[in-house]
């Protein structure tokens, strides 16, 4: 009975490391999750974690499992990195940090489990008195130790995917260096402790699996999520900095505009006084019967009249900026059709107007561009509905988009951090009339709609 005994019971921690380690690689295959949409690259880095570290127990080797992690964890993440070879940097930081969460986990619920374990195990004390239920207990053992640990690693990875905000933005090879720190420090950390529990020291009364042991490895995790947090706090001040320097070059920009639109009355001023000329002149031609010389001159004026000819939007501000963006957008073999009217309720705020004008058909003429040359066009319209006013921007687009639910378009351009403003700047300009924007896609269109109260 009792060899049967021994060897169930060596078979059971074999299951139980074996169990283990599936924890660890499913839970590889969720922590990869929001940084890849290819499930392949996921799902085979977590069955590449999974063999090795099965190859390391079942044919064990002369270094400590600490190495053995490491090297499961860098060979999982170098599988990942062939499927995706951008942002190379990221990758090592990802790897580093879930080398740090698998070692965490660990900590955090063997101690947990011991404690646990003290407790239930004094409930079945008549069972484990004639060991008849042993084997029972004993699976059910495994199975709570099992769901612990992944409870534990699954709380671990959901803080650090709500801190880690910029997943898809390129982090560099000195911002990865410094975001390892912590859990190199952290991981050596746990195994000092390991090391400083197992010396026969009656100075030292380090219990590794107390409750107090589990508030270091807390303490020591939440350090790398700090460091995380005020990492993701300094980029969005460096991403304001930017975006409020784009803003002030635009505001520029669209003085220029308001310049213009100066000019443009004094032009219409001029016309209007020409035109009282040119009537006289086809009057008097009328008057005396030179019907030819009249035509003629009737035709050179119309011409004229043609040439002059601009946008008429109601707005001499925005007639330069749809004016210029139409001769922008035909140069490049870009169709442009305008049907855009200026409300009277927004009479004075044509910085604004001009802010939304110039980011949509900016981002409109870049999109269209990608197309090919019989499939590009941009759509403007306008309509106001009560209180309402609504502007519709359609363009073709012939590139994958990237968009994350209950965000805005990711930039497509290489250094995302100096791009990407564009929708923000027109969301920010909408919602300062309680308004908002909306967008839809697919492989041929996009549509940006912008609405604001007035």
């Amino acid at each position: 009975m009792n060899s049967v005994l021994t060897e169930y019971m060596n078979i059971s921690l074999m299951l139980t490391i074996i169990m283990t380690i599936t924890v660890y690689s499913v839970g590889l295959t969720g922590f990869l999750k929001p940084f890849t949409k290819l499930k392949t690259a996921r799902f085979v880095s977590g069955a590449v974690y999974e063999i090795i570290m099965l190859v390391f127990f079942l044919k064990p080797f002369e270094f400590s499992n600490l190495i053995a992690y490491a090297l499961a964890d860098a060979a999982a993440f170098s599988v990942f990195t062939l499927f995706d070879r951008k942002n190379k940097a990221q990758k090592v930081f990802l790897m580093f940090s879930f080398f740090s969460i698998r070692w965490f986990t660990g900590a955090i619920s063997t101690a947990l489990w011991l404690k646990l374990h003290v407790r239930i195990s004094g409930l079945f004390t008549e069972w484990f008195a004639d060991g008849s239920h042993l084997i029972l207990m004993d699976i059910i053992f495994n199975i709570i130790e099992a769901v612990i640990i992944a409870g534990v690693m699954y709380v671990l990875i959901r803080i650090f995917h709500k801190v880690y905000i910029s997943k898809d933005e390129k982090m560099s090879i000195k911002e990865a260096l410094i975001l390892i720190l912590p859990s190199i420090v952290g991981v050596f950390s746990y195994r000092t402790a390991l090391y400083f529990n197992s010396v026969d020291s009656a100075d030292i009364s380090i219990k590794t699996y107390d409750f107090a042991a589990v508030a270091f490895y807390i303490a020591l995790y939440a350090v790398l999520i700090i460091v995380i947090y005020f990492y993701e706090q300094i980029k969005a001040v460096g991403q304001k900095e930017i975006e409020d320097a784009m803003l002030s070059v635009q505001t520029e920009n669209i003085r220029d505009y308001i310049s213009g639109a100066e000019n443009l009355y004094r032009d219409i001023r001029a016309i209007r006084h020409d035109m009282r000329n040119h009537l006289t002149v086809l009057q008097r031609l009328h008057m005396h019967g030179e019907n030819e010389a009249f035509e003629k001159y009737l035709g050179e004026v119309s011409e004229r009249i043609d040439a002059d000819a601009g946008e008429n939007s109601g707005n001499p501000v925005s007639d330069i900026i749809i004016s210029e963006k139409r001769n922008e957008a035909e140069k490049r073999g870009i169709m442009f059709e305008s049907d855009f009217h200026y409300p009277d309720g927004l009479r004075g705020h044509e910085l604004d107007m001009s802010i939304i004008l110039n980011n949509a058909l900016n981002n409109a003429i870049e999109a269209a561009e990608k197309c090919p040359e019989d499939n590009r066009f941009i759509s403007l319209k306008s309509c106001k509905k009560k209180n309402a006013f609504l502007i519709t921007i359609r363009n073709s687009c012939c590139e994958k988009q990237t968009v994350t639910e209950g965000e805005l378009l990711k930039t497509t351009k290489p250094n995302s951090s100096e791009h990407g403003f564009g929708l923000v700047n027109i969301k920010n300009t909408a919602e300062k009339y309680h308004g908002g924007i909306d967008f839809s896609f697919d492989e041929r269109e996009f549509t940006l709609s912008v609405m604001l109260m007035m």
